[in-house]
């Protein structure tokens, strides 16, 4: 896991501002810097070594007319090597980055169709006088860009943007209202910058002679999948086992991150299947007391897969107001929820037990229908006689989440808007809660022919929650330099899960079904047989009704002219609750908080 950025065209690069990129994403790669410039292109890298830790795998990396900066890593770079070598390839380090750089040299973009992995990388073909800038199939690294005047910028930090060019540090305010109303995000190819851009995940940016060309390089294709359930589960099970190992590849200590769910325990225990000290450390964040508290489940998935150290990290209300700026700074986009403490918290709890590289399970909700409703979608796709079977004989949960699932797609624009305007945060401005109530977010143009089943996970995995959460995931583990890997995000596995039957994801009254079963024997029964949905929830709620907390709400959000989020903010709405003691949306209250928070650290003027 790395930092990157440079610059590309306009002036002749400026060494002293690459240097300062670097220094930015610091963070990012404590372990090694570079920075290399030609007339026209200028990289800058920061390494955290986790592959080949030795001098002769920094970067920037060149071989011949190639010039390379990478963040990220190639799982299947030992098999990449080998069909290299027989090629003629000749390689002078242990790393995936020489082999992604040799694997450009060989097929050119064709490259990315033969790598298992997350990465956001930048090659600069002195030949072709062509910068290429990709990222990975999810959107995993970040790969932030810039376009001024005739210069080009990118980074994986916004920070390094703004700190080149800062004039891109203006919000863009057309993301704020639907963010502060109904805690949306900015398209993926934009962010929360008015003036930054992001290349979406499965894409490549290229640019040459002052243009640039977006196109992307991946899609989900519908594989054939297996017939009969048991022979789904056997295949399911298969490859999450083979793309498990692929990410158990390290020089350094590798741990797993456990929220006590299906998704996190079916990783830990498949990963202590896998010979190796892999079972040695996972990291749980607990609540005592929260009801929806996960250490019990956790507790019982780390016992049956042997790990011989289960920390468990206990933030507090008081420890996430004393963190809170480090927080916003390190995240530098505004984030929905205080949960990404939680994760925050076990990435600095890692980093102090010496575990550098940690195992997750994001993604599975996505593309296995996990999350709470998605049973509607599945009863919808099934087709007529299931919805109306459905509907004659089914649990009113089932009734009713097949009926939203039946309207989002068909309810008239207005009774739509009506819905989304009644459930919009209480301290949104009301003109804002209006315009944000017409925002919509539809699913990739690649799934649109593929069933509603498929076109509400494709929402979810590339559109809307998986997006957000993976963000999250790279900020809070890159403030503690270290590195998360997702095996669910392996394109064999995404392709497969997005091309089974409606009935095998939901079965028996189970979302997620076929997962379920394919980690029974790995997973204890009692995590199976959940049908709740957590994944690191904090106590929200409880920690926002205390007295520090609301006294700093009011003290941010009724500053007069000195709140920043003013203009979107219904101040009024505010005042009465921190009158009463007490918030009627808890979520809605931290995503305001937030806001102010980001706002004043972005150097944004104050409402006149």
């Amino acid at each position: 896991m790395c930092g990157i950025g440079g610059t590309a065209g306009g002036s002749p690069p400026d060494i002293a501002l690459l240097e300062r990129m670097a220094g930015l994403m610091a963070h990012r790669g404590p372990d090694g810097k570079g920075v290399w410039r030609d007339g026209q292109v200028g990289f800058a890298h920061t390494r955290l070594a986790i592959i080949d830790l030795d001098e002769r795998s920094d970067q920037p990396m060149h071989l011949g007319p190639l010039h390379l900066v990478f963040n990220g890593e190639i799982y299947n770079y030992r098999e990449l090597r080998k069909e290299l070598c027989a090629a003629g390839h000749e390689f002078r380090t242990e790393g995936d980055a020489e082999v992604l750089l040799h694997a450009w040299a060989e097929w050119g973009e064709g490259a990315l169709d033969r790598l298992n992995g997350m990465f956001a990388f930048a090659v600069w073909d002195d030949g072709e006088r062509t910068l290429t800038l990709a990222r990975d199939a999810f959107g995993e690294k970040p790969l932030h860009w810039a376009q001024t005047g005739e210069r080009l910028l990118f980074a994986s930090d916004v920070r390094a943007l703004i700190d080149a060019e800062p004039a891109l540090a203006g919000p863009r305010e057309e993301a704020l209202g639907p963010y502060l109303a109904r805690g949306l995000m900015p398209a993926v190819e934009e962010t929360f910058f008015a003036g930054i851009r992001q290349v979406p995940a499965a894409h490549v940016l290229r640019v040459r002679e002052g243009r640039t060309e977006l196109r992307r390089w991946w899609a989900p294709r519908a594989v054939e999948a297996p017939a009969r359930y048991e022979d789904a589960v056997e295949r399911v099970r298969e490859l999450l086992l083979d793309s498990v190992r692929l990410r158990l590849r390290s020089d350094v200590p590798v741990g797993t991150s456990l929220s006590g769910g299906v998704d996190s325990s079916a990783v830990v225990g498949l990963s202590a299947q896998i010979a190796g000290d892999h079972r040695r450390h996972a990291f749980t964040a607990r609540f005592p007391g929260f009801e929806r508290d996960e250490w019990r489940y956790a507790s019982a998935a780390a016992q049956a897969a042997g790990v011989v150290e289960h920390h468990g990290v206990e933030p507090t209300g008081a420890d996430l107001l004393a963190d809170l700026d480090a927080l916003v700074s390190a995240h530098g986009e505004p984030v929905v929820t205080s949960s990404i403490y939680a994760q925050w918290r076990v990435m600095r709890a890692a980093r102090e037990a010496g575990v550098t590289v940690l195992l997750d399970g994001q993604g599975a909700d996505e593309l296995f229908g996990g999350y709470v409703g998605s049973e509607g979608w599945a009863l919808r796709a099934a087709g007529p006689g299931a919805a109306l079977r459905t509907l004659a004989r089914g649990t009113t949960g089932e009734r009713r989440a097949l009926l939203l699932a039946a309207g989002a797609e068909r309810l008239p624009a207005a009774v739509a808007r009506r819905h989304r305007l009644r459930a919009a945060s209480p301290y949104a401005e009301a003109r804002v809660a209006r315009e944000a109530a017409t925002t919509t977010v539809d699913a990739p143009d690649f799934a649109r022919g593929r069933g509603p089943l498929v076109r509400e996970l494709s929402r979810q995995a590339f559109h809307t929650s998986m997006p957000m959460l993976l963000r999250y995931a790279d900020r809070n583990s890159m403030a503690h330099s270290r590195e998360v890997r997702l095996p669910y995000l392996d394109r064999r596995l995404a392709e497969l899960a997005l091309s089974l039957p409606p009935e095998f994801l939901y079965r028996g009254g189970a979302r997620k079904a076929v997962l379920r079963d394919a980690a029974r024997g790995v997973v204890p029964d009692e995590v199976l047989e959940r049908r709740d949905k957590v994944g690191f929830e904090t106590p929200e709620r409880r920690w926002l009704h205390e007295p520090a907390a609301i006294a700093l709400v009011g003290e941010l959000l009724l500053d007069g002219a000195g709140t920043r989020s003013a203009r979107w903010l219904d101040r009024a709405a505010v005042e009465a609750d921190v009158r009463a003691g007490a918030w009627r949306d808890h979520n809605a209250v931290w995503r305001a908080l937030n806001l102010e928070l980001w706002l004043r650290g972005a150097a944004v003027p104050a409402a006149p």
